[in-house]
């Protein structure tokens, strides 16, 4: 039998059909999430402090070339200016790279960013360049000299115009970059004796006309066994043991937003041994040149979310390890293009804007400093990992990151003694691979270099159990404050700057 139904009830029994299907897609959908998702349990130990976390612990670094180019490094270049303050107060910028063993200082010369031959020059107009914007932003210089083909006299020289253009802004120098790849120097045998026989006559030279000068070295690329040496002889007199990393070269196979996001454990070895070396010495030390692959970064893996989520978790990291700081490489690099993996870049007419990982360093920013509390973490195999810190006003804070590429994460935090009601922020992008509309906070960097989260997420707490669900490739910062009264949590964006 052929029944022909009216228009109406045809349309009617499309929608219900439709609104069933539609529930069935969700049901089905649901189910698969939840098959997806890993629980995690997570409960934090108030009582036990593993470390500190400075208030300069945040740092760029730069090559010598950076200074040497017009309008950058200054007190009008509002938008660094702001990315910078949206960071911290203090931190530390490190001039030097490659290209400070190519470096010639001249007062009244033409900068040069980048020559044929390899020489950069920069004047003394660059230098009050950039002093002008160190008290723009509060932030301290580790200056590298040439020790690489220039002379003591010149190191002398550039030594004391530094230091008359940044004045307190001078954090310390260091004498040669990568000198474990370089050895000596000028056609001195590849040893670690030649290297500091050079390092103690250039220190003494300047000290002849800069007695207070600070020094930091040895700066070296991976050789444990010439930083080790250098802090037996120079433990009295020097400001921070530096040392560089790269998880691997641009160019190598194993440059895949897979390898960046796996913990590098033969790194952890090396942490281990410099935390031992640190403490025998009494000398704090800084992972004072670092990003993800070295040569400039791998397009596609270097700028994307994945190198947020990355440098976030690594910071972390280097902190439970007690590491001084970091300087995250920036800008302009030896090849005298802007690297791949550069948290800030800018364009021809020198405009600055935030990029992938400048948002994990911003996260970082709002939660990592004060005391390193212990995280007590039940999880399975996700590639998740968890940090807690304490700040001086009362504010506990727990970063969770998820580098996980196929599970989320479901988290049952343990609602720690004496907190009031927590708070959630998110770091999260459309995918790994994004190169923009990357949020935290839910909320993007302006073109001036501006930063407003969006207000907090509320997280429900049953039982004595916060809950909230971190989906793969992403992370979140989770806020209570201790003790609790009719105190407000302080705003995100302000409260690491007090």
């Amino acid at each position: 039998m052929n029944i022909t139904l009216p228009r109406i009830i045809r349309h009617q029994l499309r929608r219900q059909l439709a609104i069933f299907l539609g529930a069935l897609l969700a049901c089905v959908t649901f189910q698969v999430r939840a098959a997806n998702l890993e629980t995690v349990k997570i409960q934090l130990d108030l009582k036990t402090t593993i470390g500190q976390i400075s208030r300069d612990f945040l740092g760029f670094g730069y090559e010598t070339s950076a200074v040497a180019q017009a309008n950058y490094f200054n007190s009008k270049n509002a938008a660094l200016i702001q990315l910078y303050r949206n960071l911290s107060s203090q931190g530390l910028i490190r001039i030097g790279g490659n290209v400070s063993d190519h470096t010639q200082y001249v007062p009244d010369g033409v900068p040069v960013v980048h020559s044929d031959t390899g020489v950069t020059i920069i004047n003394k107009t660059n230098l009050a360049d950039l002093a002008g914007f160190c008290r723009a932003t509060g932030w301290k210089v580790m200056w590298g000299l040439n020790l690489g083909t220039g002379s003591k006299a010149e190191a002398v020289a550039e030594a004391l115009a530094v230091s008359a253009a940044l004045g307190n802004h001078l954090q310390s120098f260091e004498i040669g970059n990568e000198v474990d790849l370089h050895g000596g120097y000028a056609g001195d045998n590849h040893d670690y004796d030649s290297y500091h026989s050079n390092y103690l006559a250039y220190k003494s030279a300047i000290r002849s006309v800069l007695p207070q000068a600070a020094f930091s070295g040895p700066d070296v690329a991976g050789n444990i066994g010439w930083l080790k040496s250098f802090a037996g002889t120079e433990s009295k007199d020097i400001k921070l043991l530096t040392h560089h990393y790269y998880r691997t070269g641009a160019r190598t196979p194993e440059a895949t937003i897979e390898n960046l996001l796996k913990r590098d454990v033969g790194w952890d070895s090396r942490m281990a041994q410099l935390q031992r070396i640190s403490a025998d010495s009494g000398v704090l030390f800084r992972i004072n040149e670092v990003n993800s692959f070295y040569g400039g970064g791998k397009p596609d893996v270097s700028d994307t979310f994945a190198s947020a989520l990355w440098c976030l978790d690594y910071m972390f990291v280097l902190a439970s390890y007690g590491c001084d700081g970091v300087n995250m490489e920036t800008d302009i690099n030896h090849m005298a293009w802007i690297s791949h993996y550069s948290p800030i870049v800018h364009n021809a007419a020198m405009q600055c804007s935030a990029c992938p990982e400048y948002y994990g360093i911003l996260a970082f920013a709002q939660s990592g400093h004060g005391d390193l509390l212990k995280v007590n973490l039940n999880k399975g195999d996700i590639n998740l990992s968890a940090y807690a810190t304490k700040d001086d006003q009362g504010v506990i804070s727990l970063t969770v990151i998820n580098q996980d590429l196929t599970q989320g994460a479901e988290l049952e935090i343990r609602q720690p003694d004496g907190c009031g009601k927590p708070e959630a922020f998110r770091l999260t992008a459309p995918s790994v691979e994004s190169k923009d509309q990357v949020t935290f906070g839910g909320a993007e960097v302006s073109a001036q270099g501006k930063w407003q989260p969006k207000s907090p997420l509320k997280v429900p707490v049953k039982t004595g159990i916060a809950r909230l669900n971190v989906p793969k490739a992403s992370a979140v910062l989770v806020r209570w404050r201790q003790n609790q009264s009719n105190t407000s949590m302080p705003n995100l964006n302000t409260a690491h700057q007090k």
